[in-house]
């Protein structure tokens, strides 16, 4: 028989492509035993609400038919109630498929894919997967938008700008008119992540109309709790969408995420209230975490906050273990440039909140 190389046959870009892992504990079951505060999902919404929304989305859904292509039914209400045209929205498995979607349509081989950094680690991904050449452009010390060393990257070469914003893991929402700047300039495709918008001050996919050279990417994986339905969407011109919707496959969002999307914007005045709760858990969470000792906080418009570890000799990898052990998970930061020592923590409910903190300081003392 025949022995076949696997290897000689796998595309070059995939032999220095790391494996993505979102390493996290997944528990069968959550229970009141485990603080599940790694992964920003949104365990503020009481679970039955979700399950609701899914079996009435599963009764008027009929699963032997194929699902509208590209996401149709879910454009459809997107669009009624943000107020844009259908033109203007595509939807996507969730923000995940969004990315890969924009490098397949506008990534040109070798070309530069500019990400500002640290982020969201899936934008370096998609643009070495995708023969792309991935350029850093750092974050200032206090995590703000370098403007001047963005825009100093723009040439004929940098095909795509990837911004996340409020930015993961910082936390922060750059200021507005750093961004509109950006945009103005960049010579090229600027992609900005709004994943956690719902969460902060502003939105540029109030911009779409005034610039040709924006994509805005929204989820309903935070503010809405639906991490596990798997749907994001674009917004941009027409022009951008047709090239998305070219590399896109066909039923690339199954009927029962595009039916929950539509139940769940329709009851936007529910979510609306636990977007609330969760800014002010948010802040008092911030508070409270300053009051410790050895630990800074960093300002946040999203769903989580990010601190530092500052004592000596305590590093963020052990602090995240010793609180894995008492089963409070979250997410260590400490190996990313300019996050020395850095932890990620999910805003959850008042309880989860007061646990985790509580774990913190027991985890400190015992450091110390």
């Amino acid at each position: 028989m025949l022995k076949v190389k696997i290897e000689r046959l796998v595309r070059k870009e995939i032999f220095k492509l790391p494996f993505y892992d979102a390493e996290s504990v997944f528990p069968k079951k959550l229970d009141k035993k485990i603080i599940k505060l790694d992964l920003n999902e949104n365990l503020t919404i009481p679970s039955d609400v979700i399950k609701m929304l899914l079996l009435n989305a599963c009764q008027e859904a009929d699963v032997r038919r194929y699902p509208p292509p590209h996401g149709g039914a879910a454009v459809q209400t997107i669009s009624e109630f943000f107020g844009f045209d259908k033109s203007e929205v595509f939807v996507g498995n969730g923000s995940d498929q969004l990315l890969e979607l924009i490098m397949k349509a506008f990534l040109r081989g070798q070309t530069k894919v500019l990400v500002v950094e640290p982020t969201f680690p899936l934008y370096a991904y998609f643009a070495q997967l995708c023969g792309g050449e991935k350029v850093t452009v750092p974050l200032r010390p206090d995590f703000s938008l370098d403007v001047n060393a963005v825009l100093e990257e723009s040439s004929e070469k940098s095909s795509l700008l990837f911004i996340c914003s409020p930015n993961n893991p910082t936390g922060n929402q750059f200021n507005e008119n750093d961004v509109k700047k950006v945009v103005q300039e960049f010579n090229g495709l600027v992609v900005v992540d709004e994943a956690y918008v719902d969460f902060a001050r502003y939105s540029v996919t109030d911009w779409i109309g005034e610039f040709d050279n924006l994509v805005a990417l929204r989820t309903f994986s935070k503010a809405f709790g639906l991490a596990g339905v798997r749907l994001g969407f674009a917004v941009s011109n027409r022009s951008v969408m047709e090239w998305i919707r070219r590399v896109a496959p066909p039923f690339n969002v199954n009927i029962i995420a595009q039916r929950v999307v539509a139940l769940a914007l329709q009851n936007w005045n529910y979510f609306k209230e636990r977007i609330a709760y969760i800014v002010r858990e948010r802040e008092w969470l911030r508070k409270v975490l300053a009051e410790i000792d050895g630990v800074v906080p960093f300002p946040s418009d999203a769903n989580f906050v990010l601190f530092r570890t500052i004592k000596k000799g305590v590093s963020s990898s052990t602090v995240r273990d010793k609180l894995r052990s008492r089963n409070v998970l979250v997410k260590d930061k400490g190996y990313t440039p300019l996050l020395e020592n850095c932890i990620r923590v999910t805003v959850g409910k008042r309880e989860m909140n007061e646990a985790f903190v509580s774990a913190l300081k027991e985890v400190l003392e015992e450091l110390y």
